[in-house]
């Protein structure tokens, strides 16, 4: 990724987590005004790698009209409602009804466009309902909305991770969005050994720390050993057991600094040093793929200024 001339377009993000989807969004050329989480330490790597403009928040609770006025919303609310590794209570759940806020913000805010993110639990048979009735109401409150569910394998990001974009735009902009085309250079031909080979032995790299399981640790569905020439199983948020293995020091996980190469963020992003282990790979689980936020805000950005919406 390259950083691309500013094309003229704010944001406000909510639900930003440490910013990994804002590194592909301000290297796509937006300018985020504002980011939002309740998370503290997330905030803290925020701040660290992007700038004062993030805040601690409750978003279940401040009224969006405090939200700066800007042309994109940008961000989706915490997944684990919806995970089929989470809760499952869905809508139900204290996370899951943040989807409604979500969309309440939308319609005090009326930015010309969003970009909601979320897991592909979303469209799943349980939590289909959910999902339609977010499009429905959506689409009522005046957007023209389109939504894929992306692998970020296929955008040049060396892990098979699916999630569920939807990207509205106003309604008089007179457009939908279409989702990008992947480069065929880039089609699912990334590899761990790609996105991490280089890197040194764990002592030496800056975010070198690693989780290594009990001894009497089991290879499931969830916890197998990665292969070089192969992209990395999803990333997760937790860093006990339901892991990916690192393929040359098994049992031990990833390093903190592999899992941030494996979610495509530069090498400038670095985690606090003070961090626990834990809250390292929570920060990097939680992201957004910043080349996958890259490549759908570039994008964006082209359809928009195409258009006349910027």
């Amino acid at each position: 990724m390259k950083q691309l001339e500013m094309n003229g377009l704010t944001l406000t993000e909510v639900y930003c987590g440490g910013g990994l989807g804002a590194v592909g969004m301000t290297l796509a050329g937006y300018k985020i005004v504002k980011a939002y989480d309740f998370n503290a330490q997330a905030i803290k790597a925020y701040k660290k790698n992007l700038g004062d403009h993030a805040e601690q928040a409750d978003l279940s609770t401040k009224d969006p009209n405090e939200f700066p006025d800007t042309d994109g919303l940008f961000g989706g609310p915490p997944c684990q409602d919806y995970s089929q590794a989470g809760s499952g209570k869905g809508e139900e759940g204290e996370r899951g009804k943040l989807v409604w806020q979500y969309k309440d913000t939308l319609r005090i805010k009326q930015p010309k466009f969003f970009v909601f993110e979320n897991v592909k639990g979303l469209i799943s048979k349980k939590h289909r309902h959910t999902f339609d009735k977010l499009i429905a109401e959506v689409e009522a409150l005046g957007y023209n909305v389109s939504w894929k569910l992306v692998n970020a394998w296929d955008y040049g990001v060396a892990q098979k991770r699916e999630r569920v974009f939807i990207v509205g735009i106003r309604q008089d902009l007179g457009f939908t969005f279409e989702f990008p085309t992947p480069d065929p250079a880039e089609y699912r031909t990334q590899t761990l050994r790609d996105a991490i080979g280089d890197l040194p032995a764990p002592e030496q790299q800056d975010l070198g720390k690693y989780w290594t399981p009990k001894s009497d640790y089991s290879y499931g569905q969830a916890n197998r050993i990665q292969s070089w020439d192969q992209p990395c199983n999803t990333i997760p948020a937790h860093h006990n057991s339901g892991q990916p293995i690192h393929p040359g020091r098994a049992p031990g996980r990833f390093t903190a600094r592999e899992c941030l190469r494996i979610q495509s963020v530069p090498d400038w992003y670095v985690l606090p040093e003070e961090f626990a282990l834990g809250a390292q790979y929570r920060i990097t689980g939680n992201g957004i793929a910043s080349k996958v936020a890259y490549v759908i805000g570039k994008s964006l950005a082209e359809q928009l200024n195409e258009k006349g919406g910027v």
